[in-house]
């Protein structure tokens, strides 16, 4: 988001009042809601001013990827063992972008890698590699060595979002300022052709379908476009309304639930066919669907709304406070857990998934991000200059690990 190594002045006063938050004060409402949504819509606005800020992406690459020698055969057999880790990134602020790695194990950082650029980061389900993107390239960094790879170019600017195929074969990579879609070849980690959706539209986010043979491609616009991943042919654009950049797709693959314009849009996969909009006040932040599927969370600026995904309506919005940043589900299914900045002096709010009714704050101090272990012990929550394991039992905080303060986080990813 820094223009080579000079701070915004919204970074400025992000980085104020996230410092102010973390020292117990309550930083200003405008400014906090400004961050909503991982921060990718003011990452939007600056790159569409031309400034030198980057949109860092997520980027979900599957089990075989080529890089490091982590593919198929007799190399495989003497894979180093992966120790469980949580990885969190920061944009550059003031210094160059940073991925820092925490061992589950004893909750202490380990050496930072340091990047020109990066954020938001996701993991192989091997866990064996996290690919980060950096400009116009992403960057694959081995988590066995937590080295940096050879940066895999991509040849577009404002790389905004990227996700990977659930066959495990190809990536796509929004390209947000030149409205295009480049697939990568995940065995050799090489680009394709890239492809463009309507100029204008700004490409946001990226959701396949579980059977990877459709993508969906949202936008600032009012469409979400389907993409035929056989071909990489793109469908007729679906009109949703103003919005696009929050999606989900059900588990059964059947419905994909688009956030924009006070509402949110249910989408038949079969017929990529809009139902009726579900009125939901002000969904600005993640849409997250429980395991099972019958339930859609929408966050908005001060609440929580469920909706039923067998009648597509909304039940009563919870509560929590403002603004919600991040939402996470456990894996059972249990509890949806909500970052919430706002103090002091900042929480984590748990919500029971069964009876839809928020528990105590969890307080923490301007939460930011959040993720689950994969076996749903323990949530990790990033403020600005610390990270706070919770107990998903007790809902309870443990000892703040601590670390140089690298500037805000943007995301946690952890090993499967």
């Amino acid at each position: 988001m820094e223009a080579f190594g000079v701070m915004t002045d919204f970074e400025r006063r992000l980085r104020a009042a996230m410092e102010s938050a973390v020292a117990g004060e309550q930083p200003p409402r405008n400014l906090v809601q400004q961050v909503r949504r991982r921060h990718r819509w003011h990452t939007a606005r600056v790159g569409v001013a031309g400034a030198a800020a980057v949109a860092v992406v997520a980027v979900l690459v599957p089990v075989g990827v080529g890089a490091f020698g982590h593919g198929s055969g007799p190399a495989g057999r003497h894979r180093p063992k992966i120790a469980p880790t949580v990885y969190v990134a920061y944009p550059n602020l003031d210094k160059a972008g940073t991925i820092l790695p925490i061992s589950i194990a004893t909750n202490t950082p380990g050496k930072p890698i340091h990047l020109r650029f990066s954020g938001v980061s996701v993991i192989t389900p091997d866990g064996r590699t996290l690919y980060v993107a950096t400009g116009d390239a992403v960057v694959p960094i081995s988590t066995a060595t937590n080295t940096p790879g050879k940066p895999i170019h991509i040849g577009t600017s404002r790389a905004f979002e990227i996700s990977i195929n659930p066959d495990g074969k190809t990536a796509y990579v929004t390209g947000f300022l030149k409205d295009t879609i480049t697939p990568l070849n995940i065995a050799t980690n090489t680009p394709g052709k890239p492809f463009h959706v309507r100029i204008g539209i700004f490409p946001t986010s990226i959701a396949f379908t579980p059977d990877g043979k459709t993508a969906y491609i949202g936008t600032v616009g009012d469409t979400i476009t389907p993409i035929n991943t056989a071909t990489n042919t793109l469908g007729k654009p679906v009109h949703v309304g103003a919005g696009g950049d929050d999606m989900a797709i059900t588990p059964d693959g059947r419905t994909a639930y688009v956030g924009g314009n006070d509402a949110v849009t249910p989408i038949s996969t079969a017929t990529n066919t809009a139902g009726k909009p579900i009125p939901i006040s002000r969904p600005e932040s993640d849409i997250a669907i429980t395991p099972d599927g019958k339930t859609v969370y929408v966050g908005s600026a001060s609440t929580v709304t469920p909706i039923s995904t067998a009648t597509n309506t909304a039940g009563k919005p919870i509560r929590i406070g403002r603004p919600v940043l991040d939402m996470a589900i456990t894996p059972d299914g249990k509890t949806l857990y909500v970052a919430n900045p706002e103090g002091p002096p900042g929480a984590v709010t748990p919500i029971s998934t069964a009876t839809n009714t928020a528990g105590k704050p969890i307080r923490i101090g301007a939460s930011l991000v959040i993720a689950i272990t994969p076996d749903g012990k323990t949530l990790y929550t990033a403020a600005l200059n610390k990270v706070v394991p919770i107990s998903t039992a007790t809902n309870t905080a443990g000892e703040p690990i601590r670390h140089v303060p690298f500037g805000y986080p943007r995301e946690i990813v952890i090993t499967p």
